[in-house]
């Protein structure tokens, strides 16, 4: 007897299986250096070059990267902390460019500015902070023109060239990694042959799932689905047919299901539903629906005809007080008590 579905996909914690570990870490080493370099450069110009206004805003700048990285530290808050960061950053850059009149090491931190943005915000959210900090010193820089020394000649060209190219390779930079990233996101949610969601994108979604009805106080249900007899199909027909019988059965249970509803494969010929806010009555339904969906006709593989049917286990519970184990650990026993009683059934309760 094969082991129980339950023990083999138990889930250790409850823990965000989305968190993005890296970058949390990116973002830490990124605010300390941000944070140290702003208090250096303000005891210098405190102490050595008595510009007192410039001091106090890069001390400020100081204790607000302080805060937002205590606050990114406690309650892991990377979007928080980037908003923070950037928008402060983009303030002092563009009040030092003014202060020292575009001279001394202004134009590098504005250029500056451009990787701090897009590597905290992204390119979706940096481009238009980008585009108005770019406006910005666009501005100060024409209407002073004529005014500051350090603008003569090439300095204005070179000024707004600089941010333009180091702003682009930013924003191509970040986009790289994002599409990358993306990719990556997809191989590891995705189930290679069928496309649809694996175990691991399905324990995601299965905890956001349970919040939003926490919050609304509403139950869900677990469906388990194993196709009846998959050894005895792939004996008779080969691999190659069993692979078209666990496309076919995807795509039937895909038209069968609400639009809210997650299907996914957990592997070999067994499936996961996951029905939002639906009580106990409605779950055997819809899985009672999925069960005719697919043994409707049979599937059609080249010149053979495979009949197909599956058994399901239902589990409706509480998200307040039952979570995956609770969930798939009862599903997992009707499941077996519809193969027990002859398969091609649904059990929601013994």
């Amino acid at each position: 007897m094969k082991t129980p579905l339950a023990r083999r996909w138990r889930v250790e914690s409850d823990t965000d299986l989305g968190a993005d570990s890296r970058r949390f870490w990116l973002a830490n080493c990124f605010l300390i250096i941000v944070a140290l370099t702003s208090l250096a450069y303000a005891l210098i110009n405190f102490f050595y070059f008595k510009a007192i206004p410039l001091a106090v805003v890069e001390l400020g700048f100081f204790v607000i990267v302080v805060l937002a990285l205590t606050d990114m530290r406690i309650n892991r808050n990377i979007e928080r902390s980037a908003w923070v960061t950037v928008l402060s950053c983009g303030l002092l850059s563009a009040f030092f460019f003014w202060y020292v009149q575009a001279g001394v090491s202004a134009a590098v931190w504005t250029v500056f500015f451009a990787i701090i943005n897009f590597f905290l915000l992204g390119t979706r959210k940096g481009l238009p902070v980008y585009l108005v900090f770019f406006a910005v010193i666009l501005s100060l820089t024409l209407s002073y023109r004529n005014d500051w020394p350090a603008l003569s000649g090439a300095a204005l060209t070179n000024i707004l060239g600089a941010m333009m190219v180091f702003g682009a390779a930013a924003y191509y930079q970040e986009r790289s990694r994002e599409a990358a990233h993306d990719r990556i996101e997809t191989l590891a949610n995705q189930d290679s042959l069928t496309g649809i969601s694996n175990r691991r994108h399905f324990l995601q979604r299965f905890e956001r799932v349970r919040q939003a009805m926490c919050d609304l106080d509403r139950p869900y249900a677990l469906v388990l689905i194993d196709i009846d007899n998959f050894k005895a199909i792939n004996d008779a027909h080969g691999h190659a047919v069993g692979d078209q019988v666990i496309i076919a059965v995807t795509q039937r249970l895909l038209s069968a299901v609400r639009a809210q509803d997650l299907v996914a494969r957990l592997g070999g010929e067994e499936f996961c539903v996951l029905l939002y806010d639906c009580g106990e009555s409605a779950a055997w339904r819809l899985a009672e629906k999925l069960r005719l969906a697919v043994g409707a006709e049979p599937v059609s593989v080249e010149s053979q005809s495979v009949h197909v049917t599956i058994s399901a286990g239902v589990a409706v519970g509480d998200p307040q007080l039952q979570g995956f184990n609770e969930m798939f650990a009862d599903a997992d026993r009707h499941l077996y008590a519809a193969k027990a009683k002859g398969r091609d059934q649904v059990v929601d309760q013994l």
